[in-house]
């Protein structure tokens, strides 16, 4: 009896949506590989390390679950010591969390950690083309390299830059994504040697001003060294003004900004670094959880199909599974 051979299986991105897509088809028998350009998995679920040992979720807060799949999920994080619930001091006046606000028990990074098991993952490797050679996928990677003779491909990347590798493969899919609107953020990572006087450890700043939303790390990750550390998110529209200087240069402006809109000037810091998120947020998603193109093998998706929580890009991504495994027989 001859045994057919598995369908080779590509998914571009390793963030939520591209490991729960990649762990749904794992569960059904197939091996997907998943290819990520960062040096991490989680996308903006991210932690940075510095190099004198401070630690800052500087992408992604928190998650909230609304899905009943998804609150499972976190669950059974939470059982194994990968989450868990947080809930700082908020802002005086603060409405309270409708829902329960989780984070990662070791940095937000780590929530997705657990889906990537028993999962082929390629860090560093940045997709840059998509064409058809012989009925079958070719992904071109920075560098020069291929990756061949693919059945099919699921493409997780923020709603721009997965329509640049439509586009480029002549799909009929990348016009969709003219609907999907995202807005960038500055993050900044600050940490004094001495506490900074605020009365709360996190919440959103809803004045207008540049400076959207604060939090003490030491909320999140526990611990006493007598160092104060905080990320700072900026607003939309500061970001997107401020969108392509150099980190060097956003850090003072909004330091400044931050002292001025607070009216509590921060200590004198002892590390301040700033991360741009360009495709930080959804501001006006797909509206559908995926989009599909069957008879070529070509699938695409991510939390900007349905808006802008982590949960959105785990719901499409399990979406996303079932579609590409329906279509393979799986």
């Amino acid at each position: 009896m001859t045994v057919s051979p598995s369908p080779r299986i590509a998914i571009v991105g390793a963030g939520m949506a591209g490991l729960a897509c990649a762990r749904e088809l794992h569960r059904r028998g197939l091996a997907p590989q998943v290819l990520e350009k960062s040096r991490g998995l989680g996308g903006r679920m991210a932690t940075r390390r510095t190099e004198r040992g401070d630690r800052f979720d500087h992408g992604a807060q928190f998650v909230t679950a609304r899905d009943p799949r998804f609150a499972a999920e976190l669950q059974a994080l939470a059982q194994a010591g990968a989450a868990r619930p947080w809930a700082p001091r908020l802002p005086a006046g603060s409405e309270a969390p409708r829902r329960p606000w989780w984070i990662g028990t070791q940095g937000m990074r780590p929530l997705v950690g657990p889906l990537a098991e028993a999962l082929e993952v390629r860090l560093q490797a940045t997709v840059t083309g998509l064409s058809r050679h012989d009925g079958r996928w070719r992904l071109a990677l920075d560098g020069g390299e291929y990756v061949d003779g693919l059945d099919a491909v699921a493409i997780t990347a923020p709603a721009p830059q997965a329509r640049v590798l439509l586009e480029g493969a002549g799909s009929p899919l990348a016009a969709a994504l003219d609907a999907v609107e995202t807005a960038p953020c500055w993050a900044l990572m600050l940490a004094f040697g001495t506490p900074w006087a605020l009365p709360f450890e996190a919440g959103r700043v809803e004045d207008g001003g540049p400076v959207a939303w604060l939090a003490r790390q030491s909320s999140r990750f526990g611990g006493d060294d007598g160092i104060d550390r905080w990320v700072v998110h900026a607003s939309p529209a500061w970001s997107r003004e401020h969108l392509e200087r150099t980190p060097e240069a956003v850090v003072p402006q909004l330091l400044s900004a931050l002292a001025s809109q607070l009216g509590t000037p921060p200590p004198p810091s002892i590390v301040a670094q700033a991360h741009r998120w360009r495709y930080a947020m959804t501001t006006r998603p797909l509206g559908q959880p995926f989009l599909a193109d069957p008879a070529a093998r070509l699938w695409v998706g991510g939390d900007w199909c349905l808006g802008a929580r982590v949960e959105n890009a785990f719901q499409s991504g399990v979406a996303l599974a079932g579609s590409i495994a329906d279509a393979l027989g799986a």
